[in-house]
């Protein structure tokens, strides 16, 4: 064993050892009615989730009737894992305070790994509690199967397959709209980050920013805390000024709209500029007609106008009839199990993706069953789960050769400037890298095409080329000065010779 494994290892099991308490809640097996099963053996998989903060679009009554429906799905296939028997068991990674943990996700990994040996692990969600669960995995040669976890840099650990959306490919996404729209030099993205939390803004910025950059693209970042009082939303359009033209943006929506109202304030040249605020999960665009701009405040005039320079990146709901098929049942399901009512929202796509990932599992351990014997290992499952197509109730999935599944898109934009109403104009289709157009849609530029990523003259109007052509002020003085100053000789001498003369 590893040194460093070795003591992330003891660790926990120190904390378990001591009584520590965590605030961690352990479920017994969760399995349906299998009457007359007994001779079945048991495949257990361990699921690691937040247990009733339903912010998470992870929480367990949001994805826990997902999981029970694919249980449900595979236990009743005679040809798909015949002689054995699917159950679930359930730890929640929250702390006390009912928020994700990196402490408790890989203390309840360990103990659930001890008590229960499961053949994978489900989740966790949260990147901070994914990250030391999916170290252990790793170590132990068990496949651990997320919808969560969408920070980059997970593919270094080769247990995980995700079948949610991930930051990677948001980067993706960007990157050919950079291409598409022109932008080859440039960008700045902007976020809300306090540090002392889940960071779910500098985890969505850090997918766009590495693709960016190994694009070579220049990003530029701005990292500001919208909960500081002394927040100075003029002081960050002025920044904005100094450093880009097409700027991305992460934090809260209200955040988002008083710094729109103030870019309208300071009047800068609207045209030279676009915003793209990262909106995943649709927040801002759930209401019909969608005008995410208005509040019925004073400020609703001046934040229209402002964002018909703003268009907003959203996850693309699946449009199989199999997934509205999935909503409904969940909706049910959730209530009836949790007593949670499930919204109409892009959240459920976790759900779905916790579904298809448990169902794709299912696939890739029967296949290697077949090959590899009763029990093959962990890392022959996984390898079986990768670069494939699977179908699933969120549509077609496509895994890449990473395990990350291929996710599209959305590219909101106001299509009518007099009612400031929003609709998706162009979707991006992961699976072959291309942007492709609403039918009877465009994307919307104020001077009729999109605005160069860096200024002809520079952000800071001191481009060399351009100094060389105009005129500044300090030099517009001297050359004042400098004509009185020989209008004043000119009078002086004329005026003396006639003097002289006379």
């Amino acid at each position: 064993m590893e040194p460093s494994l070795l003591g992330s290892v003891w660790l926990p099991l120190l904390i378990l050892l001591t009584g520590v308490t965590l605030g961690v809640v352990e479920l017994e097996p969760l399995s349906q009615d299998h009457s007359g099963a007994s001779s079945l053996r048991n495949i257990t998989l361990a699921v690691i989730l937040p247990h009733q903060n339903t912010e998470y679009p992870w929480a367990w009554p949001r994805v826990g009737p997902a999981l029970y429906w694919a249980l449900e799905k595979v236990n009743s296939d005679p040809t798909l894992l015949p002689g054995y028997h699917m159950q679930l068991v359930f730890s929640s990674s929250e702390n006390k305070e009912g928020f994700c943990s990196d402490s408790v996700a890989p203390l309840v990994a360990v103990d659930l790994k001890f008590a229960h040996d499961p053949w994978a692990f489900i989740g966790p969600g949260c990147d901070y509690a994914s990250s030391p669960v999916a170290r252990f995995t790793t170590h132990w040669e068990v496949p651990m199967v997320t919808a969560g976890a969408p920070a980059i840099g997970f593919n270094m650990y080769s247990s995980i397959t995700n079948t949610g959306p991930t930051h990677k490919k948001l980067g993706e996404f960007v990157v050919r709209m950079h291409h598409n729209f022109g932008w080859h030099k440039h960008a700045t993205v902007m976020f809300h980050d306090k540090k002392n939390d889940d960071r779910p803004c500098y985890f969505a910025v850090e997918g766009p920013y590495a693709e960016m950059t190994a694009d070579n693209i220049t990003a530029k970042d701005m990292v500001f805390n919208e909960d500081e009082e002394s927040l100075s939303y003029a002081d960050l359009i002025s920044d904005i000024s100094q450093r880009g033209r097409v700027v991305y943006v992460c934090c809260k929506w209200d955040t988002f709209r008083k710094l729109m109202v103030q870019f309208h304030k300071q009047r800068l040249p609207q045209e030279e500029y676009v915003f793209f605020f990262i909106d995943l999960f649709g927040e801002s665009v759930q209401s019909r007609p969608a005008q995410p701009w208005k509040r019925g405040d004073a400020d609703d005039e001046a934040a229209k106008q402002a964002f018909k320079s703003v268009k907003i990146l959203t996850y693309r709901e699946p449009q199989n009839p199999e997934y509205k098929t999935f909503v409904s049942k969940l909706k049910t399901d959730a209530k009836k199990m949790f007593n949670f009512s499930v919204e109409d929202s892009l959240k459920n796509l976790i759900a779905g993706g916790f579904h298809d990932g448990v169902l794709l599992y299912s696939h890739a351990l029967n296949e290697s069953m077949n090959q590899s014997g009763p029990q093959p290992p962990g890392h022959v499952v996984t390898k079986k789960m990768w670069n494939r197509t699977f179908n699933g109730v969120t549509g077609l999935l496509k895994m890449d050769e990473n395990g990350d599944c291929e996710i599209d898109f959305a590219l909101w934009d106001m299509t009518d400037t007099d009612s400031g109403v929003y609709e998706i104009v162009s979707v991006y289709n992961s699976s072959v890298k291309q942007m492709v157009l609403e039918p009877g849609m465009k994307v919307h530029w104020l001077k009729g095409s999109p605005p160069p990523d860096i200024p002809p003259c520079g952000f800071k109007n001191d481009n060399p080329a351009c100094l060389a052509k105009t005129v500044t002020m300090h030099q517009m003085i001297s050359i004042v000065v400098c004509f009185i100053f020989i209008i004043i000789v000119t009078v002086t001498v004329f005026i003396y010779r006639e003097i002289n003369y006379r």
